[in-house]
C-alpha cells in the first residue's frame, strides 16, 4: 500500500471512529441534560472536568504523541529494537506518572475549588468548596489509566496502525455514556440522590471507560505482537540508544504535545475562572452567570466539538507520516502530504461550522431547549471549529517537522492573548465575548504555525489557495439553500418548538449536504481533495 493511500485509509478510520465519538458525545447530553435540570446543575460537571483535562495532560506529560513520532522515526530508520525498548519503558512509565498525578490531584481539590469560587466573585453561588473538591476527586481515578491507554495508542499510531485507536475510542465512548446516563439517572430519578451525586458518578464514568479502552488494546496487541516482533529480529542496523539518551528526545518531543494538548483546555480554564467574576462586573444578575457559563462550557461546546473531533483525527492520522518524510527528506512528499490533509480538513470542517452558524437556533433548541443566550453563543462558537481544526493540523504538521521547541512561543502567545482579552470582551459582550477572545487568541496561532512551516517545512500555501476559496464560496451557496428551507418553516411553523427544530434540522441539514456535494463534485473539487475516491463515490452515488 502507497504511503498516500495508508495516510488517506488512517485519516479514515479515526475520521469515522472520531464522528461516532463525537456523534454520541453530542447526543448523550440530550438526556443528561434532562435528568441533571438545566445548565446551572451542568456547571458543576463543567467544573470537574476542566481541571481534570489539564491534569491529564500533565500526567501523559505528551508521550502519547511523542511516543507515536519516536517510533515512526526509528521505524523509519529500521531500528525496531530501539522502538520495542522505547515503548515498552513507556508504558511502565505512563503507569508510574497516573498514579503519582492522580494523588496531585487528589490533594489539590480544595485548593483548585478555592480558586474557582474566588473566580465566580462574592456573591452567593449554587456549589460550594466541598461539592466542587469531592467532584474533581472522584473523575481523579481516571488519571491513573487514561496514560497508560493513550500511550498505548501512541504506539499503534507509532506503526502507522490506527484501527486500535479507532475501535478502542468508540468503546470507550460507549461504555462512558451507558455508565453516564445509567448511573445518573438511577442516583438521582430511581434513588432519589441529590444533583451533586449524578453529577459524581457521571464523572466518574470516565474511569470505567478508560479501563475498557485498555482492554480492547490488549486484544489488538496480542494479535499484533507476532508481526511486531518480526520487525524486531529484522533490526540490523546497529542503532542502540541508552535509556537516558531516549528519554532525552522524548522530553524534547513532549514538552510541546503537553503544551499544544492543554492549550484548548486552557482557554476553556481562563474562562472558568474569569466569566462569571467579568459578568458581575459587567452587572450581569448572579442568577444567570452559572446558566451562561454552562452553555459556554458544555453545551455549545459539545456541539463545536463535532467537527473539531474529526480535526484532532487527521492531526493524529498524519504525524508519523510528516516524520518519516522529513526524516527521509522528502520534501517534496511532505508538501504533498500536508497539502492533501489541509485542504481535506477544511473541505469538511468549513461547510460544517457555516452549517451550524445557520441553524444555531434549531441545533440548541433540538438538543436542549429554546435559550436566545445560548442560539447567541453558539453561533459565535461555530466559527471556532474551523480555527481550532487549523490549529490542530498546523502544531501536527509543526511537530512533524522537528521544530516542536517553537510550539511552545506560539501556545504562549495564545493564552497571553486569551488571558489579556478575556475580561475586557466579557464585560463588553458577556458571555460571547469569551468565544470572541477565543476566536482572535487561536487565530494568532495558527498564523504563526503557518510561518513556521512555510519556513522550516519548505511549504508555500499559495498552492492550496484556490481549493481553499472554491471550498468557501461552495460553503456559502450551500449555506443559501439552508436558509431557504428555515425561512419556510418560520414562515409557517414555530421554531422554538424542539419537535419543529428536529424536523427542520431533519429537511435542512440533507439539502445542504447534497447542495455541497453536488457543487464539489460536479466542479471537479472533489477529485482535486479525494483523488480516485471520488470516483468510487460517483460510481455508488449516482447523482453526483
Amino acid at each position: 500500500m502507497s504511503e498516500k493511500n495508508k495516510m488517506y485509509r488512517g485519516t479514515l478510520f479515526l475520521t469515522v471512529s472520531t464522528f461516532i465519538s463525537q456523534l454520541l458525545g453530542m447526543l448523550y447530553i440530550i438526556p443528561f441534560y434532562g435528568i441533571m435540570g438545566g445548565e446551572e446543575n451542568l456547571a458543576l460537571y463543567g467544573y470537574a472536568y476542566t481541571p481534570y483535562t489539564i491534569m491529564l495532560s500533565v500526567a501523559s506529560a505528551g508521550v502519547p504523541g511523542a511516543v507515536s513520532k519516536f517510533v515512526a522515526k526509528y521505524n523509519a530508520l529500521g531500528a525496531f529494537k530501539t522502538s520495542e525498548k522505547l515503548y515498552k519503558s513507556s508504558l511502565v512509565v505512563m503507569v508510574t506518572s497516573g498514579f503519582l498525578v492522580f494523588g496531585l490531584l487528589w490533594f489539590l481539590a480544595p485548593l483548585i475549588a478555592d480558586i474557582q469560587l474566588i473566580a465566580q466573585s462574592d456573591t452567593e453561588v449554587a456549589w460550594n468548596k466541598e461539592d466542587i473538591t469531592n467532584i474533581i476527586r472522584v473523575i481523579s481515578f481516571a488519571v491513573i489509566v487514561v496514560p497508560f491507554m493513550a500511550t498505548w495508542r501512541g504506539i499503534f499510531q507509532g506503526f502507522e496502525s490506527f484501527g486500535p485507536t479507532s475501535v478502542s475510542g468508540v468503546v470507550e465512548q460507549i461504555v462512558r455514556i451507558t455508565i453516564l446516563l445509567g448511573g445518573s439517572f438511577v442516583a438521582i430519578k430511581v434513588l432519589g440522590g441529590s444533583i451533586q451525586l449524578g453529577n459524581q458518578v457521571a464523572v466518574f464514568a470516565a474511569f470505567i471507560a478508560a479501563i475498557s479502552a485498555a482492554l480492547v488494546l490488549f486484544f489488538f496487541w496480542r494479535k499484533r505482537k507476532p508481526q511486531i516482533n518480526k520487525q524486531v529480529e529484522s533490526d540490523n542496523t546497529g542503532i542502540r540508544l541508552s535509556y537516558k539518551t531516549m528519554y532525552k528526545e522524548i522530553i524534547t518531543y513532549a514538552v510541546p504535545f503537553i503544551v499544544i494538548g492543554i492549550t484548548f483546555p486552557m482557554t476553556m480554564f481562563i474562562d472558568q475562572l474569569t466569566h462569571n467574576n467579568a459578568l458581575s462586573i459587567a452587572g450581569v444578575a448572579e442568577e444567570y452567570r452559572d446558566a451562561w457559563f454552562g452553555m459556554l462550557n458544555i453545551t455549545t461546546q459539545k456541539l463545536v466539538m463535532i467537527p473539531v473531533g474529526l480535526a484532532s483525527a487527521f492531526a493524529i492520522s498524519i504525524l508519523p507520516f510528516i516524520t518519516k518524510s522529513f526524516q527521509q527528506k522528502r520534501f517534496d512528499d511532505l508538501e504533498n502530504q500536508v497539502s492533501s490533509m489541509v485542504v481535506m480538513q477544511m473541505f469538511f470542517v468549513i461547510p460544517a461550522a457555516i452549517g451550524m452558524m445557520i441553524l444555531a437556533a434549531p441545533l440548541y433548541t433540538a438538543f436542549y431547549s429554546f435559550n436566545e443566550m445560548g442560539i447567541k453563543i453558539l453561533t459565535f462558537y461555530a466559527p471556532v471549529c474551523i480555527i481550532i481544526s487549523l490549529f490542530s493540523m498546523t502544531a501536527s504538521i509543526v511537530q512533524g517537522i522537528d521544530k516542536q521547541n517553537l510550539t511552545v512561543f506560539v501556545v504562549l502567545s495564545v493564552l497571553l492573548t486569551k488571558g489579556l482579552l478575556n475580561i475586557p470582551m466579557i464585560t463588553k459582550f458577556y458571555t460571547v465575548g469569551a468565544v470572541m477572545s477565543t476566536i482572535i487568541a487561536l487565530f494568532i496561532g495558527v498564523i504563526l504555525n503557518f510561518i513556521i512551516i512555510k519556513k522550516y517545512g519548505k511549504f508555500h500555501f499559495r498552492k492550496i489557495m484556490s481549493t481553499l476559496v472554491d471550498i468557501f464560496l461552495y460553503g456559502i451557496v450551500m449555506l443559501l439553500a439552508v436558509e431557504i428551507v428555515y425561512l419556510i418553516f418560520m414562515m409557517n411553523f414555530d421554531v422554538t418548538n424542539r419537535a419543529v427544530s428536529v424536523a427542520l434540522l431533519a429537511v435542512a441539514v440533507p439539502v445542504g449536504v447534497i447542495v455541497y456535494f453536488i457543487l464539489a463534485f460536479k466542479s471537479g473539487l472533489a477529485d482535486k481533495i479525494l483523488g480516485e475516491r471520488a470516483n468510487a463515490i460517483r460510481r455508488r452515488v449516482k447523482f453526483l
